[in-house]
């Protein structure tokens, strides 16, 4: 049942917004929610559109009751004005098991969301995934290039540090503990293979040691150009 299943909510949104999020995600009670830095690469009008508004990001994952997801990115969207160009854009992804822990957790717990009448005007799906690429540090302008050449508008940058086995390594012909640039980038589906195809390519991840990129899909999302509409 719906009411069973958990979510990965994905909110990227512009630095200067950092404290109204914090104090959203206490306000909504969501029990777990990590949050990192990030940093934007689209330019002009592209940072306009897909909502990257200056370099630095808030770039956080919050596990949220399905049947609240909807009613969830609606208020992100309210209380972080994704309705205004360069503010930020949340997404949510399917989770497909949990640990029992993680389960009864969310079982007992109330999400502090009154009603989902609101929610029924967003679009209840989008056709759109996330791609993740994950080089080593120092490659996310040529990931970024490669990715645009083939259409993608822009994305946002993670720093972070690999942690992997001997056999991973070997496999992937690429060191797991080194800094490394995580790269995420909202596309839509028609576009999704030719950008990945684009970066492998160019950024050279057919080469040893270069990196990976895989893609996730997008559930339901807030801060798309294509939806502002019915999120208004």
């Amino acid at each position: 049942m719906r009411e069973d299943r958990l979510k990965a909510l994905v909110t990227i949104v512009d630095y200067s917004y950092a404290n109204t999020f914090r104090d959203l995600l206490k306000k909504l009670n969501i029990p777990i929610s990590f949050i990192s830095h990030g940093y934007g690469s689209a330019k002009s009008e592209i940072y306009d559109i897909l909502g990257f508004g200056s370099p630095k990001k808030i770039v956080a994952v919050s596990i949220v009751k399905d049947q609240a997801s909807l009613m969830m990115l609606n208020e992100f969207g309210k209380k972080l004005n994704f309705d205004k160009k360069g503010t930020g854009i949340a997404f949510t992804i399917g989770m497909n098991s949990v640990s029992s822990h993680m389960h009864n957790l969310y079982k007992n717990c109330d999400m502090n969301i009154e009603s989902e009448s609101e929610a029924d005007e967003m679009e209840a799906s989008v056709d759109y995934s996330l791609l993740i690429t994950i080089v080593e540090s120092g490659h996310f302008d040529m990931v970024m290039e490669s990715a645009k050449k083939a259409g993608a508008s822009g994305g946002t940058l993670v720093h972070a540090r690999g942690l992997g086995s001997k056999e991973a390594e070997k496999f992937l012909g690429i060191t797991i503990q080194p800094e490394k640039d995580i790269v995420l980038i909202i596309a839509p589906n028609d576009k999704k293979t030719e950008i990945m195809q684009s970066i492998t390519k160019e950024a050279g991840l057919t080469k040893e040691g270069r990196g990976i990129c895989f893609s996730l899909p997008v559930s339901e999302a807030i801060g798309l150009i294509e939806n502002t509409k019915e999120q208004k």
